[in-house]
């Protein structure tokens, strides 16, 4: 799967499903080890990535193991806090003048291999999701569910979404998908077709894709519904690397723009017209080949 031109012409259909090769192993994560302060030192010296909100960071500093528990960097660690405050308010370290000085306050910072690090299970007891993931080993931290559309995320059962949303089921019409759902008003959409001819078609408020009972998809179509970090449609794709970063796959297909987010379980796609803002946002359970987190 190196080029999708395919993608937007499908999603006008809801007849998409993508295959992960992924052969990545995900294990629960704990901060605690029973590993030796000598098998501590040898993971220690192994190059582990770590990534808030599916972006690599490549300044803060990789985790750090130390007797048998996780850490990061205080760099990482603020920047995660940041990031949670600028979508939640009501975090326990809003009164304090920055997260570095609530931390510090509450003796939070320690000094690791010389430098000041958190312990992991600190940033999680302040609502950070963490999760460690091997082959290779990586670190992430979670700020939001940001495979998620107001309290329905990918992965619910046909159910769930039923129970929040009134949907037009469909059966996947041969298609690997069981179900693909439609919820609210229509709305005119417009492509340009592999023979440079411009195609016009509907689609709804919200578009759902239901295999083995299980969410795979949502399709967003409609302002009135945005992503975890507060991009909806009509936001300018400058709006969306603001909120969700910089780190991202640029794909130009059907006259379209499209900015791909691969985070921790699936992606994020946000397709843009000639104008740059964003006509449709895309969350999804797959994640493009060679791109796997």
């Amino acid at each position: 799967m190196k080029k999708n031109s395919w993608f937007l012409t499908a999603v006008l259909v809801g007849a998409l499903v993508w295959t992960n090769d992924s052969a990545h192993a995900e294990v629960p994560f704990s901060t605690e080890t029973e590993s030796s302060e000598d098998q501590a030192e040898s993971e220690k010296e192994q190059e582990h990535a770590l990534y808030i909100d599916g972006q690599l960071q490549t300044y803060t500093g990789e985790p750090i193991f130390h007797e048998g528990v996780l850490y990061v960097t205080v760099q990482a660690a603020v920047k995660a806090l940041n990031e949670k405050a600028e979508i939640e308010k009501n975090v326990p370290y809003a009164e304090a003048s920055s997260p570095y000085e609530y931390l510090d306050r509450k003796n939070n910072i320690e000094e690791v291999h010389n430098r000041e690090a958190v312990r992991v299970d600190v940033l999680q007891e302040l609502g950070i999701k963490a999760e460690w993931l091997e082959n290779p080993g990586r670190l992430h931290l979670e700020t939001a569910d940001l495979l998620a559309v107001d309290s329905l995320q990918i992965g619910d059962t046909m159910d769930e979404v039923d129970s929040q949303f009134d949907v037009h089921w469909n059966t996947g019409y041969g298609q690997p998908a069981d179900y693909i759902g439609f919820y609210g008003d229509m709305h005119e959409f417009t492509y340009t077709d592999r023979y440079g001819k411009e195609r016009f078609g509907e689609v709804p408020d919200l578009q759902f894709e239901i295999t083995d009972d299980s969410l795979t998809y949502m399709i967003i179509s409609s302002s009135d519904y945005e992503t975890a970090k507060g991009v909806s449609v009509g936001d300018s794709l400058f709006d969306v690397t603001r909120a969700h970063g910089s780190d991202y796959v640029e794909e130009k297909q059907d006259g379209k723009t499209i900015y791909i987010y691969h985070v921790k379980g699936g992606s994020l796609w946000f397709i843009a017209d000639d104008d740059r803002n964003v006509e449709r946002i895309g969350l999804w359970r797959f994640q493009l080949e060679g791109y796997e987190m």
